[in-house]
């Protein structure tokens, strides 16, 4: 009989992720028109920059949860969450450098997303069951996402924005274990 808890450490944040997707799937065919008419207009001329500077917000909130860790794992979490960093302002500026503004919410969108959904399940040493799920979770979204928009008008599927899903889902969940005090990658310190 297994005696383990079960895949969901807290249904406040389970129920927080599947809602940040649904509204996210549910809102895929006036997303075009939110985007060009109300958005856009208040983030031009300089849209890259606002995406760094979220992208830096939501770091530094990271950082902040991760430097209450205390000193032994201070600074290996920062150390990941800098690396985090570097990756998002790389793919900003290499893969997304050319595209088109809204393609580059990809990144963060599914970052954050990958951060509710690890906080919903349990992610302990050994068990990997709540890491399966949340993977697959996002797998899911982030598939049914892009796949769905071939079917919606304005909107087309694209291997890049699927890549942007699953790459900001991975950078959001390095982060969730970097910074997160639920990471079986935090130490515990004992006196």
């Amino acid at each position: 009989m297994d005696t383990r808890p079960g895949v969901v450490r807290s249904p406040v944040w389970a129920a927080g992720a599947i809602a940040f997707a649904a509204v996210g799937l549910a809102t895929l065919s006036i997303a075009p028109k939110l985007w060009l008419e109300w958005i856009l207009p208040r983030l031009q001329p300089h849209v890259t920059l606002w995406y760094v500077g979220a992208g830096g917000a939501i770091l530094a909130g990271l950082g902040a949860w991760a430097w209450s860790a205390g000193a032994v794992n201070r600074a290996p979490a920062l150390a990941v969450l800098a690396a985090v960093m570097g990756a998002y302002v790389l793919l900003l500026f290499t893969a997304y450098r050319h595209e088109p503004p809204a393609k580059k919410w990809h990144l963060i969108q599914y970052g954050l997303l990958a951060g509710v959904t690890l906080e919903a399940v349990r992610v302990e040493q050994g068990d990997r069951r709540g890491p399966l799920v949340g993977a697959l979770f996002l797998f899911v979204v982030g598939t049914a996402d892009e796949v769905s928009q071939g079917f919606i008008p304005m909107r087309t599927f694209r291997w890049l924005d699927l890549f942007g899903n699953y790459a900001g889902a991975s950078l959001g969940a390095a982060a969730w274990l970097a910074a997160s005090p639920h990471s079986p990658r935090r130490r515990q310190v004992t006196f």
